[in-house]
Formats: C-alpha cells, structure tokens, sequence
C-alpha cells in the first residue's frame, strides 16, 4: 500500500469508526482460525502420544477453570448447598484440631456427659467464669530448674502462675448438677522433641496433696521421689467414683525441667513438650443424643433442676439453696 493510499484509508477509519472496529473483529476472527489450523497442525505431528489436554490448555490457558466453572452452575441448588456445608464442616474440624493443640497446657472436660450435667471447671474458686475447657500461658525460654528451687506456695494461687522456668496452673472443678457421678481425669503427653520428655517434672496438687511424676529411669525404675509414667503417652490417671452434688477438687499442676535428672543433657537444649488434661465420666451413657435433649426440655419445662440443653451454660448448682457452690462453700471440705 502507498503512502497516499495509507492517508486515504486513515481518513477513511476516522470518518467511519464503525467500519474500522467491524474491521478489526474480522481481523481477530482470521487470528483465531489460524491458531486453530496452529492447533491441528500441532496435533497431528504429536501423534497418538501427544495428550489433546494439554495441548488445547496450551492455547487455551484458563480453559481448565472454566470447564470446572460450568460444572458448579449445573449443579443443583441441593448439591451445591451440601458442598458448601462440607467445606464449612471441614473449616470448622481443623479449627477445633488446632485449638486443642495450642499450649503448653490444656484441660479439656468432657461436654456431653459432664459439662451439660453441671460439672464444670474454673480458674477461680467462686467460678465466675466456669467453662469447659482452659488454657495455660506458655512460658517462653524456659532452662532447667532443680525442685528445691521452685517456690513452696505454688497451691496457693490461682489460674496461671507461672515462674521463670516452669509452668504453674490452678484450676477448681465443680459438680453444681442435680446428680452424683464420678470422673476420670487423665494426663497425657501430646507432643515432645529433642527427647525433652526425659528430664521433664510434672507435680500434681489434687486437693492439696502433691505427687511427682517423671518419665522411667534408664535402668527402668523410677526417678528419685518420683512416680514414673503410666506409658509412653499416659503420665498419670486420677479416679474420683463419689464426685457428689456439691464437691469442688482443686487441682494444681507445675511442670519443669528437672536440673538434677541424668538425663538433663546438652542434647536436650532447645527440644518441648505439651501436655493436656482430659476429665471424662467414668460411665458409657449410650442413650442417644435426641433423647438426652428431649429430657432436658421435660426438665426446663418441668422446673425439675433444668440444665442448659445446648451445653453452652454451666449451672450455679442445686445442692445449696440459697448460694451458689463455691470452693469455700464446697460439700467436701
């Protein structure tokens, strides 16, 4: 094309838009269907080896994302709610794994047998904030300690307590129901590294009185003033068959790393543990959830002592008439 008839054909565009872009469309047309002509070509030079998916995905590049696009809008409304409450049910099932795994320390109470019976668990003795389920602080570049030096009144406070290398919790728990039962409260060792577990001290107040417990000895035995672990996973297990209406436990549980243990070595610099206590019922309920609930509304609408059918509230107890069960006021003292 000459010059002139370059000028003669921009005079032309500016003149008629229009004609320019229907232009331009049919110029992305003949782009298209020689990439397509492209493609074959490609294809047939790849043979019976050479995947149609891929090489379309070459050309194509968000292909993929489209077809799965598709897919979803032809699903129907039904299919498609109950794969968003999957996705929201799988959200929800991590979220709980993580939190029981954060800590140093936890107590977890069991919700459907003992919480929503009225047994619940506080950092103070007045259980202003009874729950079901408590965290201790972490303590941060922690090194060893001997026992003689952890400090004499660590059952006399409340909550987290913790010293400069160790871990210190206090905790109540509370039958404020409207029934006797029993418990069983166990502690196990949730993770260790470094081999840590070894030298590690946990000393457990349970209404004021006090056992060691430490990983065997190498020789099998158990660790001086010590008693050694129940397994690997299991340090210790507390059964209470007479847990009444109105009793209050107190627990008191410090952990550390022992100076004085053999196997308090360099090697050790640097490794963790997490332990986590679990209060379960020492029974096997196997009435079904449906009927649980339909008792507790006959309760509710009753008035006959109701608890809180979602498990969300723990009560103040019915032992006592007029107050509230407290750590001073508790059936067991």
């Amino acid at each position: 094309m000459s010059r002139k008839q370059k000028e003669i054909q921009n005079q032309a565009d500016q003149e008629h838009p229009k004609k320019r872009k229907k232009h331009l469309r049919k110029k992305d047309r003949v782009d298209q269907i020689i990439r397509i002509e492209e493609l074959e070509e490609l294809m047939s030079k790849a043979g019976d080896e050479g995947d149609p998916e891929t090489i379309v995905s070459m050309y194509m590049p968000h292909r993929k994302r489209r077809r799965i696009g598709a897919a979803l809008l032809q699903l129907d409304r039904l299919n498609f709610l109950l794969l968003i409450l999957l996705l929201v049910a799988a959200i929800l099932f991590i979220t709980a794994f993580m939190q029981e795994k954060m800590g140093n320390f936890t107590i977890n109470l069991n919700r459907l047998e003992l919480y929503r019976k009225g047994i619940s668990i506080s950092e103070t003795g007045n259980f202003e904030d009874a729950t079901a389920r408590l965290t201790a602080s972490n303590v941060q570049d922690a090194t060893n300690i001997s026992i003689d030096d952890l400090p004499g009144d660590l059952d006399g406070q409340e909550g987290s307590h913790n010293g400069k290398n160790y871990m210190a919790y206090t905790y109540y728990l509370r039958n404020a129901g409207k029934e006797d039962l029993g418990y069983i409260a166990t502690i196990t060792l949730d993770s260790c590294a470094k081999g840590a577990e070894k030298a590690v001290r946990i000393a457990v107040w349970r209404n004021g009185e006090r056992v060691v417990y430490a990983a065997p000895a190498t020789d099998g035995g158990d660790e001086e003033g010590c008693t050694s672990f129940e397994s690997d996973n299991l340090v210790c297990t507390y059964t209470e068959k007479d847990f009444l209406v109105g009793n209050v436990d107190r627990y008191t549980i410090v952990i550390w790393m022992e100076g004085d243990d053999p196997e308090c070595v360099d090697s050790i610099i640097g490794g963790s543990v997490e332990f986590s206590m679990h209060i379960d019922a020492d029974y096997d309920d196997q009435t079904s959830l449906l009927w649980k609930f339909v008792r507790d509304i006959k309760d509710t609408l009753t008035g006959d002592k109701p608890i809180d059918a979602a498990g969300n509230e723990a009560p103040n107890g019915s032992y006592y008439p007029d107050r509230e069960i407290t750590w001073s006021t508790r059936r067991n003292k």
